[in-house]
């Protein structure tokens, strides 16, 4: 398991889990750019999702001051409820090779676990279960 996993593991699930991770319970996308990159992480029966950008002409949101961290740039989902933006220290991003990463092509879909993740020229929209998710581009962040 590489570093950026077992970190990403960390900021999901807490301290405890990393170690309990493997390989199989853990999945990574991005899009043809590589600008999107998204990590599903599976611990104890919960799925979650994280979804980064790498580079963005969207104004953040307002960073919360409980966030001493990045802002602004990252979304996390749950297998049902709502998206949320990430406050994090670590990345969901691929390598600029992409390795370990499955490139999804636009008009393509991505699955895995409870997560669908739909990839077109125009952005990102990762959905839960329950339909709910966020979309994500270069131009615009927002929940859906």
């Amino acid at each position: 398991m590489n570093i950026s996993r077992v970190a990403l593991a960390f900021a999901i699930f807490g301290a405890t889990a990393a170690g309990a991770l493997g390989a199989s319970d853990i999945a990574q996308m991005t899009t043809p750019t590589r600008n999107i990159g998204c990590i599903g992480s599976k611990f104890d029966g919960k799925s979650a999702l994280r979804c980064d950008i790498r580079s963005h002409t969207y104004t953040s949101p307002t960073q919360p001051d409980s966030c001493p961290l990045e802002y602004g740039d990252s979304f996390s989902l749950g297998s049902t409820g709502a998206a949320r933006w990430t406050c994090h220290g670590d990345t969901a991003l691929p390598p600029q090779d992409g390795h370990g990463f499955t490139t999804v092509a636009y008009g393509r879909a991505w699955t895995w676990g409870p997560f669908t993740c739909r990839v077109r020229l125009s952005g990102i929209t990762c959905r839960n279960r329950s339909a709910k998710g966020f979309f994500l581009s270069k131009q615009a962040a927002r929940r859906v």
